[in-house]
């Protein structure tokens, strides 16, 4: 179904992620934008936490820019993310793999698994807000055409966190330090 308040618009102008976001509200909302670059997934994020206050916050994407980890890491550090666990590409873990173990370093040991991925999308949860957010973007600067979906969904959320929950489930820690034969074996299995 159609959420009753969606609105759709054309953020290629908007100043900021939170001019973007600024009509986001609860109970069946949803925000479809496009966007030329000129907020990233992490400032969407950081607006959306903004707007919920400390929240747990989940991702997934194909990619992360150093710079949007040292951010998230210090959105935890101020208690603005109360946990965050990523889901990202095996080629991830491959190209960058000083980056994945900063995530397990600064995030905990168990906040991160690996999958054949190219899905971008993020949860933001607490008490009040079940945030499901949707989007082309990966987590790093985007100079282009990008789009997203973000809503207080609680539906779609449950949905995405049940995602990731059969993925930590089934999925060995260990794994994200395995062979690229070992990982994609593991997502022909259970993907």
């Amino acid at each position: 179904r159609i959420p009753a308040n969606r609105l759709i618009e054309d953020q290629r102008r908007a100043k900021s992620a939170a001019d973007a976001i600024a009509a986001l509200e609860r109970d069946g909302f949803e925000l479809v934008g496009l966007t030329r670059g000129q907020f990233s997934l992490t400032d969407l994020l950081e607006a959306v936490l903004a707007k919920t206050g400390p929240a747990a916050l989940s991702i997934s994407t194909w990619t992360a820019a150093s710079a949007s980890v040292q951010t998230m890491l210090e959105l935890l550090q101020t208690g603005q993310i109360t946990s965050c666990r990523w889901l990202v590409d095996c080629t991830f873990v491959r190209r960058v793999p000083a980056l994945v173990a900063q995530i397990r370093k600064e995030f905990g040991d168990d906040a991160i698994r690996v999958t054949r991925t190219h899905a971008k999308f993020a949860t933001v949860t607490n008490a009040d807000w079940k945030i499901a957010i949707r989007s082309s973007m990966n987590l790093n600067q985007n100079p282009r055409l990008e789009s997203y979906e973000l809503g207080h969904d609680r539906q779609m959320c449950a949905w995405l966190e049940q995602v990731l929950a059969d993925v930590w489930a089934n999925q060995p820690r260990k794994l994200a330090e395995g062979s690229h034969g070992e990982q994609t074996a593991w997502f022909n299995t259970h993907g």
